[in-house]
Parts: structure tokens; sequence; C-alpha cells
């Protein structure tokens, strides 16, 4: 919060000193008011999905003058808010300052048992100057702050039961960046060289009450309790990056570009367990009464990219263009976990001792990935315009894991190459106020790298739209998604189709009506192995969803209505149903004055999970100045 009001501060301040360049009245756009809740029902599922909370709220807000302007959305009482301020001297310099903060929450109870959650909020500042003293290169710099705390739950696997844990995190991003963007005749482009560094730090400790675990059942007679526990992870990650960018046309019809960005991330983390309690491990065959841990890990991470597009104007109605890219990503990191066992026992009771077991472990990947495109354009030539294109992704990825990690049979390390191939058709044609289009895109590949990885992926898209000389729009649009891996033992398959189709009657100028229908289907199916015994089995997940909308703005000389009704609903695996109902009046009340009153209720079901039902009615009143 104090972030929010600082840089507050800092706006008024920028304000004040443009202020003599200000016309009198300064010109404004504000509207700013306060929004009421009311929940029944399972506020925290309330707070996952929609989280608009209670309290004074600047919906909007705008201050423009010829060297300054400053924007604000939706900053106070809503789960998301941002700000902009810009101020500018021709000839000397432009300042952008931007605030974004939002606050992000989970606590599904269907999920986990509903012990996964989180509460936290993610503040973000960043400013930039750019020089424009010179007319060929405009130096810049720039400084972006980001961070990301707050409280959470979690759960921990240790002794052959789970416990919940109570979680504190705060990650902080920042970034310092330095560079600029030159112009010199028919060439142009930017450099940017810049520094960011994470730091991160989550504490987890033993949440009251849940010593005995989520599992009440003893292991060979022995209750699994936990009277301690503490987990503290720390985590430094330094990163240079580089980017480069430059354009130029070669002639009236040829343009070139390129672009090279490349980073290099070195990071390093250590975390520190204490556990005490009642527990058991089958790995070691033992009870113990404690354990220490310490682990300390580096990893590094080098990837560049390269690329170059050109584009050929054959005529003013056909174009073609073609590019090549190259990216190169190296993994590589070595992790040393120290686990000492406390007081352990065999499980017949025997050699009470303290040992320890280290884990040291090394892995590494090398990716390359080349990726050529070419596509030809036909501009609207009378009703008919045509895209034609093909691209081409040749991906070579070489693993190298450490024995000590895998616990799973297969192949987890070595060379693997996937090719992939794909062609794009688009046409679209247009006379009298109707328009039709068709698009086809079908992808082929040699091998699977990952069991999700398709060998064959086809997407087919139709789209019709009708618009009357006065008063009706019509639109219509159909999308399907087919990928497959035959592969033994993987047996992948999936389908995505949706639909979906709207319509706009505006039968005199001051009345708006809109309705939209969709319906969704969503299909996959995939081989896996259960851990426990090794045993094939299949993956079914399906999704039946639709969602209907409708609505109504009407304006008068002085005052103006909407309203919006909409019904969403799933039966597929997690079914569900979600109704939202929308109002809002706004009333000019003087001059440039106006008072805005608003309604929302949103009222959630889950058919077979009623724990999870909410419904929820806001109730909001603003003051309206434009002037």
């Amino acid at each position: 919060m104090r972030y929010r009001w600082l840089l507050l501060a800092l706006c008024l301040t920028a304000a004040h000193v443009s202020a003599q360049t200000m016309p009198i009245p300064m010109p404004i756009d504000i509207e700013i008011g306060y929004r009421w809740t009311d929940v029944s029902g399972n506020e925290n599922m309330y707070r996952t999905q929609i989280n608009e909370d209670e309290g004074l709220l600047i919906r909007a807000l705008t201050l423009a003058t010829s060297d300054l302007r400053l924007d604000v959305s939706d900053l106070g009482a809503g789960p998301a808010g941002a700000l902009r301020l810009e101020t500018r001297r021709d000839g000397w310099y432009r300042f952008n300052l931007r605030y974004r903060r939002a606050d992000a929450f989970s606590a599904l109870p269907a999920f986990a048992l509903g012990q996964h959650t989180f509460d936290r909020t993610r503040d973000l500042v960043d400013g930039e100057i750019e020089i424009l003293r010179w007319k060929a290169i405009k130096p810049f710099i720039g400084y972006t702050w980001n961070r990301y705390e707050g409280p959470g739950t979690t759960t921990w696997h240790v002794g052959q039961d789970e416990f919940l844990l109570s979680q504190d995190l705060r990650d902080t991003d920042r970034e310092l960046r330095a560079g600029a963007t030159f112009e010199f005749g028919s060439v142009s482009g930017q450099l940017t060289q810049g520094w960011r560094t994470f730091r991160g730090r989550e504490t987890l400790t033993l949440a009251p009450g849940a010593n005995n675990g989520n599992n009440s059942d003893p292991v060979l007679g022995r209750p699994i309790t936990v009277s301690a526990l503490t987990r503290d992870e720390r985590t430094d990650v330094d990163t240079p990056f580089t980017s480069f960018s430059i354009g130029g046309q070669a002639g009236s019809r040829v343009r070139v570009t390129g672009n090279f960005v490349r980073f290099a991330a070195d990071g390093d983390a250590t975390g520190a367990d204490d556990v005490t309690g009642s527990l058991a491990s089958f790995a070691i065959s033992r009870f113990f009464n404690g354990i220490a841990e310490e682990s300390a890990s580096r990893a590094k991470n080098t990837t560049w990219r390269i690329g170059v597009r050109g584009d050929i104007a054959f005529t003013d109605k056909v174009d073609l263009t073609a590019g090549y890219r190259r990216e190169h990503r190296e993994l590589d990191g070595s992790a040393l976990i120290r686990t000492l066992y406390l007081q352990s026992v065999t499980f017949g009771g025997a050699d009470p001792r303290d040992f320890e077991v280290v884990l040291r472990a090394e892995n590494a990947l090398r990716r390359d990935e080349d990726v050529l495109d070419a596509a030809l354009l036909v501009r609207p030539v009378g009703p008919l315009a045509l895209r034609a294109g093909i691209s081409q992704s040749n991906l070579d990825v070489n693993v190298a894991p450490d024995l000590a990690e895998i616990v799973v049979d297969g192949g987890q390390g070595g060379a693997f190459d996937r090719r992939v191939r794909t062609f794009l058709l688009d046409g679209s044609y247009s006379l009298g106020g109707f328009t039709l289009g068709a698009s086809l895109q079908s992808s082929g590949a040699n091998d699977p790298i990952l069991r999700t990885d398709f060998l064959e992926r086809d997407r087919y898209r139709v789209r019709a739209s009708w618009k009357a000389p006065k008063f009706v729009r019509l639109g219509f649009v159909a999308d399907e998604t087919q990928q497959s891996n035959d592969r033994p033992g993987i047996g992948y398959d999936s389908t995505l189709r949706q639909y979906t189709g709207d319509v706009v009657l505006t039968p005199v100028e001051q009345v708006s009506l809109h309705a939209s229908a969709s319906r969704f289907h969503a299909d996959s199916t995939i081989l896996f192995r259960h851990p426990e015994n090794f045993r094939i089995d299949e993956s079914i997940h399906v999704e039946r969803g639709k969602s209907l909308e409708g609505g109504v703005a009407v304006t008068w000389p002085r005052a103006s209505f909407e309203g919006d009704l909409t019904h969403f609903e799933n039966e597929g695996a997690i079914p569900f149903k979600l109704d939202r109902s929308r109002a809002r009046v706004t009333v000019q009340v003087h001059g440039t004055f106006g008072i805005g009153a608003e309604w929302a209720r949103d009222k959630y079901t889950e058919s077979a999970f009623a724990v999870a039902d909410y419904e929820a009615s806001r109730y909001g009143v603003f003051l309206l100045l434009r002037r």
C-alpha cells in the first residue's frame, strides 16, 4: 500500500512542476466513487473468481495538456489498477511513469482439500526517460521494480504423511536498462542493454492444528505426527540481457529487418528444513524422530535468438514476406542435498542412530530451433482476398539428466530431433455488406519429444458476417482444432470445437441491443502409467460448455442506461453454472457534473461440490466530471 501513495505523490509533484504550462480550467475526465459488496456462500470462491472489494474506487481519471498526461484506471477497491504519467518537452525529453497493482487470490475448495491457497499482491513501477535533443539518435534509460508478496498455504509430504503449512512469499524483480533508438535515412532500429536481478524468499511453517497430518492411519502401528516444522528457501538470479533490432528500405518495394536478443541468467538457491516428530520412511525402511536438511543448487540459462525478415511488394495488391529465425538455449545446473535423519530405528526396532544421506546431481539441456516461413498476401482484388503460407521448424534437443534423479525407467535423456511443417491458407469474400471467410492450418511432425507433442494437428475456421444498411449486424464464427499422437504407449488425441453467433440491433440511434450464444466442446485422451504398479491406463478429459449473453444500451440527452445478462454453463469434468447481471445508469446533473449508479450480481453453483457455491452483489455510486 505504501508504494501506491508514494507513486501518487510523485504524480502530483510532476503535475505541480508543469502547472505553469497548464490551461485554466484544466481538461479533466474523472469517475470516482464507492462500491459496496454483499457475498453469501463461499466468499473464498468469489474472491478467487472476481475479487471486487468494497471501498473507494477511482474508476477512471484523465488529465491532459500539451506537455502532460495522467491516466488512472480502477485504482482502489478493484482487483487490478493502473496509473500512467507522461510528461514531455518537445526537443528535449519525454518521461513515462507506469504503476500497476494486482491482487491475486486463490482458494479452491475442490482442489487439494482446499489446502493450496494464496492471497498476494503484485506492485509494478516502471519509469523511462528518453532524450529528444538529437534527431538521428534518441538515448533512453529506464528502471522497473516488480514485487510479488503475500501469505498462502501449501502441503509437504514428509515421513509418509502430508502436512499443512503456512507460507509467506516475497519475490522482487529489478531491471535497469539503457540504450538508444536511431534513424539514419531509411535505416532505423534500437539497441538496449539491461541488467535484471531477482531476489526471492519463501518461508514455510507448520500450520496451527496440523500436527497429525492429512492421514490419521498409523504406519506399521506407529502414528505419524509432527511437533515442529520450518522451511526457509532463498533464490538469487542475475540476468544481463541485450536486444538489437534494425530495419531498412531497399528500394521502393523491398524492406529488410533483423533482430537479435540474448540473455544469460545465473542463479543460486539455498534451502534449510527442520522437522521433529514421529516419522517413517519406506525409502530407508526406518522410523525416525526428525530431519535436518540443507540444499544448495545453481543453474545457468544462456539463450539467444537471431532473425531476419524480408518483405517484397510486387504490386499494390500482392506482397511476399519471408523470414528465418534461430534460437539457441543452454541450461545446466547442479544440486547438493544433505539430509540428516535423527534418532532413526529400523522397522524391526533395532540399530538406533543418526545418519546422513547426500544427493549430488547435475543436469544439462541444449536446445536449437530453426524456423523458416514464407507467405503470399493478395489484398482485396474486388471482393476477394487471399493469404497462403508455409513454415518449417527444426528442433534439436540434447538432454543429460543425472541418474540420481531418475526414479522411473524410460528414455529421459539423449538426443531428440523434431521437425514440424505447417501450411496455412486463408481467404475472404466481401460483397454488399456480406463477408465470408475461411482458413485452414495443417501441421505435421516426424517425432514427439514430450508425450503431449502432436504428430498431426489441423485447425479449421469459418467466419461470416452481414451488416444491413440501417440497423442489423450478424456474425458467426466456428473453430475446430484436432491434434493427435498415435505412437504406442502415448495414444494422445484431442479435439476442441467452439461455435459463436452474435447479433446487434440498432432500431434507432439512441437504442442498441445485442445478443450472443456460444458452445464449447473439448475432448482429450492420453495413456498414462500408474506409479504404484506401472499398469497402463487411459486418461479421459471432457468439457461441454455454453454461454448466452444479451444486453441493451439506451442514451438520452442527459442520461444513459446499460444492462447485461450472461449465463455460463459447463457440463464436463467440473460441472458448474455462473449467472451474471449488470446494470448502470448515468445522469448529467449540471454542466460537466454527473452521477453514475451501478449494480452487479453473480451467482455460481457446482452440482458436484455445493460448498463452492456463492452469490455476490455489488452496488456503486460514482461522481463524474468531464470538461
